[in-house]
């Protein structure tokens, strides 16, 4: 689980170009499907990461219809402050 959410964040930190900002956006998507499909986990632990997990999703489904730069932009920002959301639990 954690492996795949180290390589969403890595595709989200090392992202630059905004002309292929559906790439990331795709990528992340696929990984959330493959994080959801994959899901061990239990209990307490599972519980804390769907407080994370469910609004990062929501913000991945948001980055696939992102239109214009400035609203890919915002939601890259966003995506990046989800990370830090992240590691402060």
């Amino acid at each position: 689980m954690l492996g795949i959410i180290r390589a969403m964040e890595s595709d989200v930190n090392l992202f630059i170009d905004t002309s292929d900002f559906k790439s990331l956006s795709i990528a992340l998507g696929a990984n959330v499907d493959s994080l959801t499909t994959n899901c061990t986990m239990k209990g307490k632990a599972h519980d804390e990461l769907h407080k994370w997990l469910l609004p990062f999703i929501d913000l991945v489904y948001e980055s696939q219809e992102a239109k214009t730069v400035t609203d890919q932009t915002e939601i890259l920002l966003r995506l990046k402050a989800s990370y830090e959301l992240f590691y402060a639990y």
